[in-house]
C-alpha cells in the first residue's frame, strides 16, 4: 500500500468578468485567481480493496460517482490507461460548500495531483490541466494552484506573481446561489461595467498593492438577490479594516483583503459572532 496526502486550498477570484454565452451554453470568463490557506486535506491510498472508494469527514457530502473527486479519479485512470489496483480517497473538508471558493474543484485537482504521484510520476502538469477542464472550469487552475489569469472556459492559464503579503478573512453567510441561475441573470441583465482583469495582472506584476485593491471586482455581485447579506458583509469587512472586500465566484462567500494581520484576526472574531462560517487565512 502506498499513500499520499495533498492539500486542496480555497480559490479566490480577485477579479471575475463574464463574456457572452456560446451556443453550447458555456460562457467565456476573464479572472485572476489566487489561493488562500483554508484547505481541505485529500488522502489517497492505493492497493486498498477494489475499484475506487471515497469517504468524507462531512456526512452531507455524497461519496459516490457524483462526487467530483471520485469523477476525477475515474477520469485519471481512463485517460492515463492505468489500471486501478484499489484506490481509497478520504476528504477532510474545511472549505465550506456552495461558497464560490472552489472546494469541490480543489479536491478534484488534489486527486489528480496525488494520482500522478502514485501512478504516473512522469506525466506533465499540462496533461493534468487538460484532463481537469473536463471536470469543471475552476479545476485546471486548482491543479496549478499558483496565482494566474484564467481565460476562456478556464483552460487558458497565464502565470502571475503572487499577491503581495496579505491576509484574508473569508465569510460565508447562510444563503447560497445556483451558479447556473447567476449566469442566467447576467445574460438577462447584461451589466454595462467591466472588471479590470488586465489591470489586476499589471498590479500584481508591479507588486502594487494599492492597484491590486483598486482592481478587485466580481460581475456576479451585480445580480445578487435583493435580500442578499453580501453587501452588508462587504461593508462590515471594510469597516473592520479590510482594504477591500468582494464575493468569490458566484458566491456566497465574501473575502476581505487585509494588510494588517492583527486587524484580520480581530475582524474574523467579530464576524464569527453572526456568521459561524468565518475563517482567517493566509495567502498561499
Amino acid at each position: 500500500m502506498e499513500k499520499v496526502m495533498e492539500l486542496a486550498p480555497a480559490k479566490l477570484n480577485l477579479t471575475l468578468d463574464v463574456g457572452e454565452k456560446h451556443p453550447d451554453g458555456y460562457h467565456d470568463i476573464a479572472s485572476v485567481m489566487t489561493s488562500a490557506a483554508l484547505q481541505d486535506v485529500v488522502t489517497l491510498e492505493r492497493g486498498v480493496g477494489e475499484g475506487i472508494t471515497l469517504t468524507c469527514s462531512d456526512p452531507t457530502l455524497p461519496c459516490d460517482e457524483t462526487n467530483l473527486a471520485h469523477r476525477a479519479a475515474q477520469l485519471f485512470f481512463d485517460h492515463a490507461t492505468v489500471e486501478c489496483d484499489g484506490l481509497h480517497i478520504h476528504l477532510e473538508k474545511r472549505i465550506p460548500m456552495q461558497a464560490g471558493l472552489g472546494g469541490g474543484s480543489s479536491d478534484a485537482a488534489a486527486v489528480l495531483r496525488g494520482l500522478r504521484k502514485l501512478y504516473a510520476p512522469n506525466m506533465k502538469l499540462r496533461e493534468l490541466e487538460r484532463m481537469a477542464i473536463r471536470l469543471g472550469s475552476d479545476v485546471p487552475y486548482c491543479v496549478r494552484g499558483a496565482t494566474s489569469m484564467v481565460l476562456g472556459r478556464g483552460e487558458q492559464l497565464i502565470p502571475l506573481p503572487d499577491m503581495p503579503p496579505c491576509w484574508y478573512v473569508l465569510c460565508k453567510p447562510a444563503e447560497s446561489h445556483s451558479t447556473a441561475e447567476m449566469y442566467q441573470k447576467l445574460d438577462q441583465v447584461k451589466p454595462q461595467r467591466s472588471i479590470d482583469t488586465e489591470g489586476m495582472a499589471k498590479a500584481l506584476e508591479d507588486a502594487d498593492m494599492q492597484n491590486v485593491i483598486n482592481c478587485v471586482g466580481n460581475l456576479f455581485e451585480d445580480v445578487l438577490p435583493e435580500n442578499s447579506e453580501i453587501p452588508a458583509i462587504r461593508r462590515q469587512l471594510t469597516d473592520l479594516g479590510a482594504r477591500c472586500a468582494c464575493m468569490s465566484g458566484s458566491g456566497s462567500a465574501v473575502f476581505g483583503v487585509f494588510t494588517d494581520e492583527k486587524a484580520a484576526h480581530s475582524a474574523c472574531q467579530t464576524l464569527l459572532a453572526d456568521y459561524p462560517c468565518t475563517y482567517f487565512a493566509e495567502s498561499v
